[in-house]
């Protein structure tokens, strides 16, 4: 049982870790959901989904391992009395390892911001690449819905999608249609624009808003980042550089639009 327990803790940390390292550069969820994005034929929901079962099967293999090698891992925060010691260097340094990397991810310091930056590079990659949905989990929405909601004409575009040998049936959703046609639902409302409109923000409104920092946006040249931080202040805000709209955004009880709207330059 004991060759057992290690060989399945080997092969559920390297899963985990393969997904997990899928998970750390994939598209933000509504891009994800949106471009219907998928690796090696896995959406981002199968590679979660395997992730958090990996996760599982790691848990209670390492419970098992532990339970077999009690006596040796003791022996690891003994002093040479014999006695458990909570002060023995390796303790100390393998804890404060781990909280090294918690507080960092907490605080974002070096060199823990510099990936957690990095992340949010990519994903602001596949934001540009795909492009965003016009509102949250906007492949759920029925046609005639988002059709009312974008301003687009339902009668035009049906026209359009049928020109395009989409089938459908007006009470679909868009994730419903794309799946029945093999394309994905960012490609449905594209499809369903007339040609004149695009599948861009307004223009001036950055990709992936809610993720900026001020800084980031004064830098892009979006906002005055003295007179952005004097604004919130007269918010009762106590902003700095780095703090991220969407967080801004919660304190205030606004929507990351709304902040932007409040801070940008006119």
């Amino acid at each position: 049982m004991k060759k057992i327990t290690s060989l399945s803790l080997a092969f559920s940390f390297l899963i985990m870790s393969y997904t997990g390292v899928i998970l750390y550069i994939v598209p933000q969820g509504k891009i994800a959901y949106w471009s219907d994005w998928h690796l090696l034929g896995l959406s981002k929901t199968q590679y979660g989904d395997i992730h958090s079962t990996s996760m599982f099967t790691m848990l209670f293999f390492a419970f098992l391992h532990i339970y077999y090698n009690w006596k040796p891992l003791i022996s690891y925060i003994k002093d040479k009395s014999k006695n458990i010691s909570f002060t023995k260097k390796e303790l100390l340094i393998a804890f404060g390892i781990n909280i090294f990397f918690v507080l960092g991810t907490l605080y974002m310091f070096e060199p823990i911001k510099s990936l957690i930056d990095f992340q949010n590079g990519i994903k602001d990659y596949w934001a540009k690449e795909y492009g965003e949905p016009p509102y949250g989990h906007a492949e759920e929405s029925r046609l005639s819905f988002i059709a009312k909601r974008q301003n687009i004409d339902l009668e035009q575009a049906k026209k359009n999608l049928s020109s395009k040998g989409i089938s459908f049936q007006e009470d679909d959703t868009l994730l419903d249609i794309a799946r029945s046609n093999s394309i994905a639902p960012s490609e449905v409302y594209k499809i369903m624009q007339p040609k004149s409109n695009n599948m861009q923000k307004p223009e001036g409104i950055p990709t992936s808003l809610g993720r900026r920092t001020l800084q980031e946006l004064h830098d892009m040249g979006k906002i005055d980042l003295t007179n952005s931080i004097k604004i919130l202040k007269s918010r009762s805000l106590d902003a700095n550089p780095n703090d991220r709209i969407k967080q801004i955004a919660d304190e205030l009880g606004l929507r990351p639009i709304d902040v932007y709207q409040l801070i940008k330059l006119r």
